[in-house]
């Protein structure tokens, strides 16, 4: 795994307040303010915000992603899109951060909302968990191959999983595919499923994730939005990104409410796109 600096991880103590529960005995699906309020926890919102602004296209993320996971060759959880506007000789070139989006969702399952995902997921819901926050407040939810935790992560528990792909074929943004390295837990003539998770291993211990740790310029904030004084919270408000969804998530249209925002002052989004046909090439960091 890649190396943690001690500035790191207290910086990530200082947004968390704490450093979580360990994986194994907490999970946290995303609760929404007043549900949090009403259920007296402080169960984090963690979401990420890309500033292009920022983004030099350096693919340290890539990289770093890489390494964290040992990511098999032809598969990435974060990539680098170049977006080209403009014609010969007033070009521009803009660079786009991609990753999972954790979606919030809009399909209620028990007392919380899911994406597509994990209500495609034919594992899910199963087992019963506990989230525990930082002040020792308990959140029961819902595990399952592909699931979420009461702080918005959407993770897979390859245990659960029998390798069918359904999830895969639910994400309108392509951001799962098969691990070529790695059986699924149920049915060992298919493989495991991977995609980005936050690095929710680095997270239950109060540090960032990989991708933001190695982000020279400080493209890539991460916090909780619950947290007023978070900067994930201030520049969420600065730029108005939950008013504007539209303008400032991938694919609007799909309606999964995504938790990756994009400080886009240029308009750089409406100009890229993809189709459900080939979502899955959009995954393929390939420098062009």
């Amino acid at each position: 795994m890649t190396t943690n600096t001690r500035d790191d991880r207290r910086e990530m103590l200082r947004v968390t307040g704490a450093s979580l529960a360990a994986a194994g005995l907490a999970s946290v699906s995303l609760l929404q303010p007043k549900e949090a309020e009403a259920a007296q926890v402080n169960a984090p919102h963690w979401i990420m915000i890309m500033d292009l602004r920022l983004c030099t296209g350096c693919r340290a993320c890539t990289v770093a992603c890489k390494a964290e996971y040992d990511v098999p060759l032809g598969a990435f959880n974060t990539v680098i899109k170049q977006v080209v506007s403009g014609k010969y000789p007033d070009t521009k070139r803009d660079f786009i951060p991609r990753r999972c989006n954790h979606c919030e969702g809009t399909e209620k399952v028990g007392n919380m909302t899911v994406p597509p995902c994990v209500t495609a997921c034919p594992e899910y819901p199963k087992d019963r968990r506990v989230f525990v926050t930082a002040e020792g407040k308990k959140i029961r939810y819902r595990g399952g191959a592909t699931y979420k935790r009461p702080d918005g992560l959407i993770l897979i528990d390859n245990d659960a999983c029998t390798g069918c792909g359904k999830c895969i074929d639910a994400c309108p943004y392509g951001a799962r595919t098969y691990n070529l390295r790695k059986l699924s837990g149920k049915d060992k003539t298919k493989n495991a499923i991977v995609k980005c998770s936050s690095c929710v291993h680095r997270l239950d211990e109060g540090i960032t994730p990989a991708c933001v740790n190695t982000c020279a310029p400080g493209a890539r904030i991460f916090g909780d939005l619950n947290d007023p004084n978070s900067d994930v919270a201030k520049l969420a408000k600065e730029f108005k990104l939950l008013e504007n969804r539209e303008k400032t998530t991938v694919m609007h249209d799909a309606k999964t409410m995504p938790n990756i925002f994009y400080i886009d002052p240029d308009g750089v989004l409406a100009n890229y796109s993809f189709t459900k046909e080939n979502k899955l090439t959009e995954y393929r960091d390939i420098v062009e």
